[in-house]
Order: structure tokens, then sequence, then C-alpha cells
């Protein structure tokens, strides 16, 4: 199953910042409805199978994504009452093997997953347009825009839904 997720669906033009949050959320929406209806049955044999011994199963790649969810819940909230913003790194391996998501249900996984991206879309339905401009610093790396971080959430959410298609 092959789906493309184009982000220029929902963000068809960066000038008019106060329709961003919104747009996205209704990707996220979108998104996790479409993927969510596909995969709902998914197979728990499959959902754990790892394409390569070094390489994350599908209930890790969601996994992923529910700490992904995790990280920008964060950053999402804070740009509402804070004017710059300092986070951790996240350390993406270490979470997932942490979170033991390979031991979990596919159907547990998808739940918490989707709950929690819905939740993240009604956040972003009520940001106002000036949160985008907060300054967000993720660990060692540059300063980012959460305008930046929101449009780049959806982006990288549809990333990993592609890999597990693919799988």
């Amino acid at each position: 199953m092959k789906t493309k997720y184009p982000i220029e669906r929902y963000v068809d033009t960066l000038e008019d910042q106060s329709a961003i949050p919104g747009k996205i959320a209704d990707g996220i929406r979108k998104t996790v409805e479409d993927f969510a209806g596909r995969f709902d049955n998914l197979d728990e044999a499959k959902a754990s199978q790892k394409p390569q011994p070094e390489k994350w199963s599908r209930k890790e790649i969601l996994g992923h994504l529910i700490d992904s969810a995790s990280n920008n819940h964060q950053r999402f909230v804070r740009a509402q009452y804070l004017r710059t913003i300092n986070l951790p790194s996240y350390e993406q391996k270490e979470w997932v093997n942490i979170q033991q998501y390979s031991l979990r249900t596919w159907k547990e996984l998808l739940v918490l997953w989707k709950s929690y991206n819905f939740h993240l879309a009604r956040i972003l339905d009520h940001m106002p347009a000036e949160c985008l401009q907060v300054s967000c610093t993720i660990g060692s790396g540059e300063p980012l825009t959460i305008g930046y971080v929101v449009v780049d959430y959806l982006g990288h959410l549809q990333h990993h839904l592609r890999q597990i298609e693919q799988m």
C-alpha cells in the first residue's frame, strides 16, 4: 500500500502565517485518520517484523512517532506562553529501546498514537499566529521558529508513515 501525504496540500503558501496552525492541524487529522483506517487490523507478526536486525519494526516506528508527538507537545504548548524555548535533544534510539514498543500490541500503539495526534491537532487549532515566531532550541541545534517545528512535525509524521507502508 503506497500513499502520498503531500504536505503542500495543507500549506499552499507560508505567506498567510495565521492559517498555518489550523492547516497543519487539519493535515494531522486527515493523515492520522487515513493511516489508522488502513492499518487498524495489521497482523501482529507483520507489525513486529524488522526488515533488518538493526532497523525498527512497524511497531517501533509507530512508537517513535508517539515519542515525536510527546516531544512536540512540549514545544507547541510552551510556545504559547514563553518567548524562547530551550529543550533537550531527543535521543530516539534510547527512547524506543527503553519503552519497549516491540512488546506492545499494534492496536495499543495505534490507539495511543492516534489519540495523541488528535490532541496535538486540537492544540494547534487554538495556537495564535504570533506564537509561530517563538524561538525554539533543541539540544545543541540552531534555534528554529515554532512555525518551522509545526510544519516539520507533519512532514516528519508523513515520512515515517510512508516507511511503515512500504515495509
